[in-house]
């Protein structure tokens, strides 16, 4: 297996004040952050604009003229990626590493890196200037575009696995079951319960908005493979092909939650005892995960039955050990999702994101029993 890292940050000052595409300035920042590491990594691509480059890049929407040419990013947060890694432990130490970089980094400009899966300050993302005839034209063109509003606004990881000598059938199967148990997934990175400056009705403002609008998981194929479902996309590497990306997370507060749910997406994969498929995520499923998390018995027997059926397929398949899934298992035996920490951090400090990146975890909830698989209609 092959694994990599894809990470958004949400930007504060030292003040503690949200930076954003409200009050960053993007050539800037661009041009401080251009030299870096990682540039010349063959295993990456750069994307059209070339603004991808390297291990960490800003993140947000690409705004251009009325000629087409891009013009300025619109910067919602920076984004930490990882070449591809043989482990989910090698991946995360390497991410770690990067990231203790970019935050030395941008320590210079009194920048500092922050948890969260929503913006917590900023309400809504408008167009500004509003969008030109060629962006319309270019955003009605290309879907992915059109949820501009929502994902200006969140952070996620994108996890990426790949498996030796999987087809392109193979690839897709994965990738449609990672979308269908996806609502039963999600809750263990749940990390954003505030919304406008204060505390939301639920405990994801991401995946209530965002999830069900875009596609929880995408895989990338050769031209013929493309073909086969509009959740393959064109691998822009010959290394890409193969490459199943989940992209349904909120943004992890604590190393060992990612760790666990790269472990989780790896197995979710191998699983095949999963039957369940979809092309689309589930809407109604999503935002249900998103209001009530683990209290819903729909969403907590279904977490159970992933969870067991993906540890026994990783243990089958040699990744990881029976205890890779235990940190996630504890969290569905009490109920809780990581919000609820965020929550009870809120009420003493006052603060909507974890400060300091993937080294300064959340404290963890209480050990709980071994959580036993429950009986689930999929």
């Amino acid at each position: 297996m092959k694994l990599g890292i894809e990470f958004e940050y949400l930007l504060h000052d030292g003040d503690g004040r949200i930076r954003d595409f409200t009050n960053l300035d993007f050539p800037d920042l661009e041009d401080f952050l251009a030299h870096k590491p990682g540039r010349d990594d063959p295993s990456l691509a750069t994307g059209d604009l070339g603004i991808k480059a390297g291990y960490w890049y800003l993140e947000g929407d690409e705004r251009f003229d009325g000629a087409g040419n891009f013009s300025r990013l619109a910067v919602k947060g920076v984004e930490i990626r990882t070449p591809p890694r043989s482990s989910v432990a090698a991946a995360s130490a390497c991410l770690l590493d990067i990231q203790a970089e970019l935050a030395a980094r941008l320590a210079q400009r009194d920048l500092h890196l922050s948890l969260v899966g929503f913006n917590p300050v900023t309400p809504r993302y408008e167009f500004s200037p509003p969008l030109n005839a060629w962006e319309r034209a270019c955003r009605d063109a290309h879907p992915e575009y059109g949820a501009a509003g929502v994902s200006t606004l969140s952070y996620g990881p994108d996890i990426n696995v790949s498996f030796p000598d999987w087809d392109g059938g193979r690839c897709l199967a994965a990738t449609r079951r990672l979308t269908f148990y996806s609502p039963f997934m999600v809750p263990f990175s749940f990390s954003s319960p505030f919304y406008a400056g204060k505390p939301w009705e639920g405990l994801s403002k991401r995946t209530f908005e965002r999830t069900w609008r875009r596609p929880s998981a995408k895989c990338f194929g050769s031209a013929a493979d493309r073909r086969l479902s509009p959740l393959m996309g064109a691998a822009r590497l010959p290394s890409e092909e193969g490459r199943i990306e989940f992209k349904a997370y909120d943004a992890f507060t604590d190393l060992t939650l990612l760790e666990a749910c790269c472990h989780l997406v790896a197995g979710v994969c191998l699983a095949e005892d999963l039957v369940g498929q979809a092309d689309t995520p589930d809407k109604a499923l999503h935002q249900l995960a998103a209001t009530r998390g683990f209290a819903e018995s729909r969403i907590a027997h279904g977490a159970a039955l992933v969870l067991a059926r993906a540890g026994r397929a990783l243990v089958r398949h040699g990744l990881a050990d029976a205890h890779a899934l235990d940190p996630l298992a504890e969290y569905l035996a009490q109920g809780r999702t990581p919000a609820h920490d965020l929550l009870v951090a809120y009420a003493h400090t006052g603060r909507m994101y974890v400060d300091g990146g993937l080294a300064a975890p959340l404290p963890r909830p209480q050990a709980a029993k071994e959580l036993t698989a429950q009986p689930c209609p999929f």
